[in-house]
């Protein structure tokens, strides 16, 4: 079972689910387009709630559960069943295979001792131990959860629509908090936002200057300056920034600069047609003009006039970042895998693991900063806060997603504020309980 990307002939990008002998899966093939595709979702959304398929095919198969005989027949999922479910959704899916393989093994090894109507293969599948090293995100098990419920739900309905079921609606209310209960929310490790200390170390590792500096080509090495020090300071997503385009015949420069002297950056959302790399980079959020300060326009017309044209072909290509590789006739646009590639090679100069999206969650930090300190001078309110903070993330009026994006710093401030009410009133009771133990051994 693989998921295939394919490109349509119109340019759009999509994918498809296939069988062991490359024939598509129809129903899930069929849910996705209908329920995702033809609602305009991205095509990496499509993806991954393939993927999601993908992993429920897994789960079932291994449950010995036929979910199209069932809902064909009416013999919808049993409520121990759905916990089934609800446990391996809350695994990451290597460690559900690294399990599975193990569980197989144990039952050919003992395939020789088993009775036809030993039902020791029965319980073997049905006991799951769970480790943490397998556990995934709140909010990747509430989205993998959601895909199954509405999945199994559509199935039962166009399989056997004259019999009522309510197994979508109890899948989903097994759904954990798509962004973690009280008690996860005090794990520090679950935070993805990188320290300031972290981020000053990321910007200093990626100077050209750096002796640390992990590129020898120099081009390559303005190049990545210039990459990261955008995810830093616009707090956009990995794609977003990829789709940035450079002045040519047929576009204008999505880095601009308006009649009063202020420099922005145009982050688009459209998807373009035209884009021929494989996995072609979208904008998931709203299009939006984001500032940009002068150093970074001057760090960007330094790349551009200096370093870019280093690459073969450049004048060719409509995206800011290219590759710079002079052992092919022609360089291309950079791709998603090529900007992994760049931050895995940061993380294993700095240290630790450092990915572009952990400075959106670094750049919401340092936006709640701010805001605390502009609405005690009464320069802003917290409802015009984070309506600049959706404009400036590209979020909806009525996205919740801000909350997730602060959720580390309004923790780290309830902690702090917690922290200070101990020490103030440790400090009141040390000076009464003191001079009271004193007063009574007069």
């Amino acid at each position: 079972m693989k998921i295939k990307r394919i490109k349509m002939s119109d340019g759009e990008d999509y994918s498809i689910l296939l069988g062991k002998e490359g024939v598509p899966f129809p129903y899930q093939n069929l849910f996705v387009t209908i329920h995702y595709r033809n609602n305009s979702a991205a095509s990496t959304t499509c993806y991954t709630v393939f993927e999601h398929l993908r992993y429920l095919s897994e789960i079932c198969d291994f449950l010995n559960i036929d979910l199209i005989e069932r809902c064909r027949t009416g013999n919808f999922l049993k409520q121990t069943e759905l916990e089934k479910l609800k446990i391996w959704a809350q695994y990451k899916v290597e460690a559900f295979r690294k399990y599975r393989a193990k569980q197989n093994a144990t039952e050919y090894n003992n395939l020789a001792q088993l009775k036809p109507n030993n039902k020791k293969l029965e319980l073997a599948r049905a006991t799951i131990v769970i480790k943490n090293e397998g556990d995934i995100s709140p909010h990747t098990a509430y989205n993998r959860l959601t895909t199954f419920a509405t999945y199994i739900g559509w199935l039962e309905e166009i399989l056997y629509s004259s019999k009522v079921s309510n197994t979508e609606e109890k899948l989903k209310g097994m759904r954990p908090g798509k962004f973690g209960t009280s008690d996860e929310a005090l794990d520090w490790n679950d935070w993805k936002s990188l320290e300031p200390y972290q981020v000053i170390r990321v910007l200093d590792v990626v100077r050209p200057d750096s002796s640390n500096n992990p590129w020898k080509n120099e081009a390559v090495r303005y190049r990545n300056q210039l990459l990261v020090n955008l995810y830093e300071a616009l707090g956009c997503r990995r794609g977003e920034l990829l789709k940035v385009r450079v002045q040519d015949d047929n576009h204008r420069s999505d880095i601009r600069t308006a009649s009063n002297g202020r420099h922005y950056v145009l982050i688009r959302s459209q998807v373009d047609k035209d884009d021929v790399r494989y996995v072609r980079p979208e904008g998931k959020t709203l299009g939006r003009l984001v500032p940009l300060v002068q150093y970074l326009k001057d760090m960007y017309d330094n790349y551009l006039i200096y370093h870019r044209l280093d690459s073969v072909g450049s004048e060719y290509i409509p995206y800011l970042f290219v590759t710079h590789n002079h052992k092919v006739k022609s360089d291309y646009a950079l791709s998603l895998a090529q900007v992994n590639k760049i931050f895995r090679e940061i993380s294993e100069v700095v240290g630790f693991r450092v990915h572009p999206h952990a400075f959106r969650h670094s750049w919401n930090d340092r936006f709640s900063k701010n805001t605390d300190v502009r609405i005690a001078k009464g320069t802003t309110t917290e409802e015009k806060a984070e309506s600049d903070r959706r404009k400036l993330q590209g979020w909806s009026d009525n996205s919740k997603s801000a909350q997730r994006y602060a959720k580390r710093y309004a923790d780290e401030r309830a902690l702090q504020v917690g922290l200070e009410i101990q020490e103030n009133d440790y400090k009141l009771i040390d000076s009464i309980v003191g001079r009271y133990d004193e007063d009574i051994h007069q």
